[in-house]
């Protein structure tokens, strides 16, 4: 018998063997156990995730003469004919191929034939997205109103390009991408049918790389073995699949965890020089960070859903770096991921950011001045906040607006007469001067307050975060996490809860996107500052605190002065009780 590739041989035959889509399983098994079978359906979802196998295994559901409940028996001659793709009452179509007006015109004249072998005549259109739009047309009325014993099984992975009167003629079933977890299950049982030999790290690199399709798992698998004789390994699986194997990728994080700078772009020479792609390398890095997160939070055994942990918590152990340090990382590549593909040099573009992740401290987010995030040293400290280095020149300012210059909440001062900020040295030399002009800054926007402008903010809040997300849906899912703090007749003060958002927002391409989505929705320019709620929330605390010690503190007024003031001097008449 000639060689089947494993993803044929182990094509479901039953539906207690089709796995990673319960909902679609449960829903035809009670359609055929109830008798009430439609005429049209439709699967659509990802490459690989058993649209192809459920049709063909309800074809053959449906047409058993000894069917267990909703199961086929797998040995009738309508079993074992479907099975093999010799029936012919059962056809399958390539609709990329067959897309034109005039095989479906053919189709259409076929379906009035009764069938010969079995009960049910079943049509298989896959990729049925490619038919064009005069094919469509001509399967309409076929497809709303077909012959008793006949039944359309339409299969897609672009359910969006079909017309709405074929989706509303069929019973949609969206198949989701199958779990990680799930797919590695099936391939612990194909390596222990086949007697080859497979380390746990390597079927979950495997099942990673196939991105929630088991046939793509299967076919790398089959790959692997062939690659490894049987002998499967995290390093022969990174070699078919072009990746980097998680042991080293744990070694490079610590590697930037411990600033070995060197060490760390040695590693990734050695990559390259294997053949290892940077778009690769970055992914892969992201895959590791998020699982490093994750074991850092939950510390169980199953933090993975079943992958191994361990590697993850010698890591954590050694470095002993902090989940805001990896938050940040996660960012930073994460960025980087999205803009590799414009790049000229995508190998220069990830040393740059592996260096500046480095860089960062294990405890958090550096700063361009180390001032800025230090926390206040006093009572009177103004709060950490984020503001773009320059006022925008607004189309009709105010008088106030244009009598007061503002200067960046989170930016050194310029000495008098000087068009540019000192050095972070001037800074040091200063250490007060940076947190007053701060606190002053926001004193003054504090100070110009408008209540019926922030209510008016307040309340087109929603319009401007449909406008932002309609021009940028990045800048959106940052956005939607700040609240607005406080408006003046010129700036918008908003607070966030996470330093990581904050920032995000105030990127030149983000802070002007929702400035202008201020423009557009509120017809005014407004200036965009951002702070840390908790910053703010103790600013208020402070100034609330102030006004009361003031009120106490106020001297008491004389009650003799008072009587003379009441009633005049000629009526007080003052005793001495001794």
């Amino acid at each position: 018998m000639a060689y089947q590739a494993l993803y044929r041989t182990w094509r479901p035959q039953s539906f207690a063997d089709f796995i990673g889509q319960p909902h679609v399983r449960q829903t035809l098994m009670n359609a055929i156990a109830s008798g009430q079978v439609a005429h049209a359906y439709l699967f659509c979802g990802p490459r690989g995730t058993g649209k192809t196998s459920a049709a063909k295994l309800f074809a053959k559901a449906i047409n058993c003469t000894a069917r267990n409940g909703s199961e086929p028996c797998n040995e009738c001659d309508a079993c074992v004919s479907i099975t093999r793709g010799n029936n012919v009452d059962v056809e399958e179509i390539d609709a990329a191929s067959n897309r034109g007006v005039d095989e479906i015109r053919e189709l259409r004249d076929k379906v009035h034939y009764l069938p010969t072998t079995v009960s049910k005549k079943v049509y298989i259109v896959d990729e049925v997205h490619m038919l064009t739009t005069e094919a469509f047309n001509a399967l309409l009325k076929t497809l709303e109103e077909p012959p008793a014993h006949v039944v359309f099984l339409l299969a897609t992975t672009e359910a969006h390009r079909l017309p709405s009167t074929i989706v509303s003629r069929c019973q949609r079933f969206d198949f989701h991408r199958i779990a990680t977890e799930t797919i590695v299950e099936r391939l612990s049982e194909v390596v222990q049918h086949q007697q080859w030999t497979a380390e746990a790290t390597a079927l979950w690199k495997l099942a990673e790389a196939a991105d929630g399709g088991l046939r793509d798992a299967l076919g790398l698998l089959e790959q692997a073995a062939a690659f490894g004789q049987g002998s499967i390994s995290e390093e022969e699986v990174a070699s078919v699949i072009g990746g980097v194997d998680t042991r080293a990728l744990l070694s490079l994080v610590a590697d930037l965890a411990a600033a070995e700078h060197l060490k760390a772009l040695d590693r990734l020479a050695s990559w390259y020089a294997n053949g290892k792609d940077p778009t690769r390398i970055a992914n892969d890095l992201l895959q590791v960070f998020r699982d490093l997160f994750i074991v850092m939070l939950a510390r169980g055994d199953d933090a993975l859903a079943g992958k191994p942990v361990e590697p993850y918590r010698a890591i954590i152990d050694d470095t002993k770096v902090s989940t805001e340090w990896i938050l940040t990382a996660l960012t930073k590549l994460g960025e980087l991921y999205t803009q590799m593909r414009y790049v000229e040099q995508p190998r220069l573009a990830l040393e740059t950011c592996l260096l500046t992740v480095s860089a960062l401290p294990r405890g958090g987010k550096a700063e361009a001045v180390p001032i800025a995030t230090a926390e206040p040293a006093q009572r009177g400290a103004a709060p950490t906040a984020v503001a773009p280095t320059a006022v925008r020149p607004s189309a009709a300012p105010t008088a106030s607006a244009a009598a007061v210059p503002i200067t960046p909440l989170n930016q050194p001062v310029a000495e008098p007469g000087s068009t540019r900020a000192p050095s972070q040295a001037a800074t040091r030399r200063r250490p007060g001067a940076t947190g007053d002009r701060k606190r002053e800054t926001l004193e003054r926007l504090f100070a110009e307050r408008n209540p019926e402008l922030e209510d008016m903010v307040k309340l087109r809040w929603p319009d401007v975060l449909d406008k932002v997300k309609s021009d940028r849906i990045q800048t959106h899912a940052w956005l939607t996490h700040g609240d607005v703090a406080l408006v003046t007749d010129y700036a918008v003060v908003l607070s966030f809860g996470s330093k990581i958002h904050r920032e995000a927002v105030m990127k030149a391409t983000d802070r002007q996107t929702i400035e202008a989505a201020f423009q557009v929705i509120l017809e005014r320019d407004f200036q965009l500052f951002a702070l840390l709620k908790s910053d703010w929330d103790d600013y208020l605390a402070e100034r609330e605190a102030s006004q009361r010690q003031a009120e106490s503190e106020q001297p008491q007024r004389d009650i003799v002065a008072a009587a003379v003031e009441l009633f005049g001097a000629d009526k007080v008449i003052l005793e001495d009780e001794g």
